[in-house]
This record gives structure tokens, sequence and C-alpha cells, in this order.
């Protein structure tokens, strides 16, 4: 019997999935209203590790009187900063995963990727690299390379890829549905531009929201771990994004 996983992730290489905005994010509400105290709390984590994350940087850092600064050990706290992050972030991604998984998590599930500290920095710092790197090229592959490696991460830890690998899979599947999933980010890119406005209450909502949104975009577009990664034409078959 074929894996389901595997067509799944087939037919999106090879562009055959009906792509539906609305649905998806219909359904990712659903998910976020089901699944809200687990991923705010996550969520109220991540933001904790950044403030401590701030807080530490402000001593490295000096002012000079002219506004310009000094930012001592910038690249080793940047490490650093990325090795606590990444598997925080990771968590985070994957709750929304598992979720559209039919999965329950907790608080604690933020934490459950630690031990793949290592891939999950390393990836996220290769990300940041291609991204700073294109920035500096007329920053349009900038822009790409960051909306492009948004799955690598989920790759790392449902799939166990290696960084380069995810990375490249990831530009694959966001390739096959480019400008959709460029339209998935302007509806965040919105959301989050009422954070201001709001003095950040919104945020309550939207980054649970966006986690499971792209949660469920993941487990829609690629599917669960240990499907074939390899798009054959033989073995696509029709079949719709039904988020």
């Amino acid at each position: 019997m074929k894996d389901v996983n595997s067509d799944r992730l087939n037919t999106t290489l090879a562009k055959q999935y009906q792509f539906d905005l609305k649905s998806l994010l219909k359904k990712a509400s659903v998910l976020t209203k089901a699944n809200f105290s687990p991923l705010l709390q996550s969520s109220v984590v991540l933001f904790l590790a950044f403030v401590v994350m701030g807080v530490i940087a402000q001593r490295f850092i000096t002012i000079n009187d002219d506004g310009s600064y000094i930012f001592e050990h910038q690249s080793i706290f940047e490490i650093v900063a990325i090795c606590v992050v990444s598997p925080l972030i990771t968590g985070l991604y994957m709750a929304g995963v598992k979720h559209a998984r039919g999965e329950s998590t907790t608080v604690f599930s933020v934490f459950a990727y630690f031990p793949l500290l290592f891939l999950v920095a390393l990836t996220q710092l290769v990300n940041s690299i291609l991204v700073q790197l294109g920035l500096m090229l007329l920053i349009i592959p900038g822009i790409y390379f960051y909306l492009a490696s948004s799955f690598a991460l989920m790759l790392v830890a449902d799939r166990k890829l290696t960084p380069i690998s995810a990375i490249i899979l990831s530009c694959r599947v966001f390739n096959a549905y480019w400008s959709q999933i460029l339209s998935v980010y302007g509806v965040f890119f919105l959301l989050f531009a009422t954070v201001p406005l709001t003095f950040g209450l919104s945020l309550i909502w939207v980054l649970p929201f966006y986690f499971s949104a792209m949660g469920l975009l993941y487990d829609e577009l690629i599917g669960e771990q240990g499907a074939s990664v390899t798009a054959s034409g033989n073995d696509v078959k029709e079949s719709n994004f039904n988020a």
C-alpha cells in the first residue's frame, strides 16, 4: 500500500493541490480556539526568552555620545541566542503540526526539541546567513529565502532531515505554491500590523493563530515523518487542499 503522506508531498511538488486560503485560515482558527491555552502559554515562554536575552544584551552594549554603539561579543551572543530560541520556535511550530494531526500538547511541549538543539540551531543559522546575503543582493533574494525556508525547522524536527536537505525541500515546496503561500504571509503581515495599534494585546491571538496556520500548512503540503521526498510523475494523483 502506498504511503498517503508520500503521495501528499509528491502531489504538492507536482503542483496539483488546489490551494484554498479561506479554508486554511478557517480551520487554523478552529484549531487555535481548541488549543489556545497551550499555544498561548508556549508563546509566553518564547516571549520571556526574548526579554531575558534583551536584558542580558544590554550589558554588552555601550552607547557613544554621537549615538553610535558598540556591541561587545555580538557574534557569540547571536549564536547563543539562536541556540536558545530555535528549539523554542521549533516547539511552537510542531505544536501547530500536532494539533493539525489531532494530537494534544502542553506548555512543556515547547521544550521537546532541545535534544535537536544542534540541528535546529544550525538550520536557523544557515537560514539567517542566506537571508542576510540575499538582503545584500537587491533585497528580494533575502525576502525569498526568509519565506522559502518557512518549513525548514519543521522538516528537521518532523522528518529528521539534515539542515541543508530541509532548507532545499522547503524551498521546493515554496516554489510550487509561492503565490498562495505569499498570500498567507500577507494576511499575517496585516494581523501583526495590528499589534502596535492594540498596544500588543492582539498578539495574544495572532501569535497562536500564526503557529496553528503554519503547522496546518506544513501538514497539508508535506505530511508526516518518514514519507518519501522524491516526486515521481507516475505516482502523483490529483488531490485537494481541503484545509
